[in-house]
């Protein structure tokens, strides 16, 4: 997990940015805050509200209360750039007037970020907390494969390049929201797991696991569970994925029907 410290600036002819701030004392802040409150409570300072409230933010950045610094936890992939677009802040801005719910529904819609938190830390300070995206597979689709996490949410900002370790998910609709039940079922045998290729949504109903060696194993509907642990079994005694077959078929409970690995000949190839 990376930390990082940094603050958008404003264009040098609107803002200076200046050394850090010592933190006020409890006796100030306190007086600080009674300002507020008295500023939200009171009915005769409606008609000047307004006014008001705008002198009160400038005078609150001179008494050190404006925005020197972002602290970022959690952040492995978003990129720096990406987090100060959706905040979009400038040094010196009053720490009061930052709309926190708007920063984090902006950090929400980054494609990494599952969820944010964001609080202010007086006297000058910002910080956000994301938890990101895991991620779990590559997705099949029009596009080329795309990551996504356990949701089946797209991780869009991420290259695929960078993770062909995962499975690809492919087939029917659905095949993205559901790719989470099958792969929990294909590590439980983390053996067979590892030489896990793709797995193909079939009829929205069941999936085919094509391995690496090019070998497909058919799941059945009902229980995959057990044909897979079934499979794990027959590995360890026989080492069938070893063989040259085309498919295993476990479709059929307590059945095993396997297909011959047959090349494919050309016409006029003799027999």
């Amino acid at each position: 997990m990376r930390r990082v410290m940094f603050w958008k600036k404003a264009p040098a002819s609107d803002v200076s940015v200046r050394p850090g701030r010592r933190a006020l004392s409890l006796k100030q802040s306190v007086i600080l805050f009674a300002f507020v409150f008295i500023l939200s409570a009171s009915g005769a300072l409606h008609i000047k509200r307004d006014e008001i409230k705008s002198q009160f933010l400038a005078q609150s950045v001179t008494a050190g209360f404006g925005l020197q610094k972002v602290d970022v936890n959690g952040r492995n992939h978003t990129s720096a750039a990406a987090i100060i677009e959706a905040i979009s802040v400038t040094t010196n801005t009053p720490l009061f007037s930052l709309d926190l719910p708007t920063i984090r529904t902006n950090l929400t819609q980054l494609s990494w970020v599952e969820d944010a938190r964001v609080e202010r830390h007086f006297p000058n300070t910002l910080i956000v907390t994301l938890r990101e995206r895991v991620p779990m597979a590559l997705l099949q689709t029009d596009k080329g494969h795309q990551l996504i996490d356990a949701s089946g949410a797209l991780i869009t900002d991420a290259s695929a390049d960078n993770f062909t370790h995962l499975p690809v998910i492919s087939g029917a609709e659905g095949a993205a929201t559901k790719a989470t039940f099958i792969l929990d079922i294909l590590q439980t045998e983390p053996e067979l797991f590892t030489d896990v290729w793709a797995v193909h949504f079939v009829s929205g109903r069941r999936w085919d696991v094509h391995m690496r060696s090019g070998l497909v194993v058919k799941l059945p509907e009902r229980d995959p569970v057990l044909a897979w642990s079934r499979l794990s079994r027959l590995e360890t005694d026989t080492k069938i994925t070893a063989r040259d077959l085309a498919a295993i078929d476990l479709r059929i409970p307590d059945q095993l029907i396997v297909e011959p690995n047959i090349p494919v000949r050309g016409k006029g190839s003799k027999t």
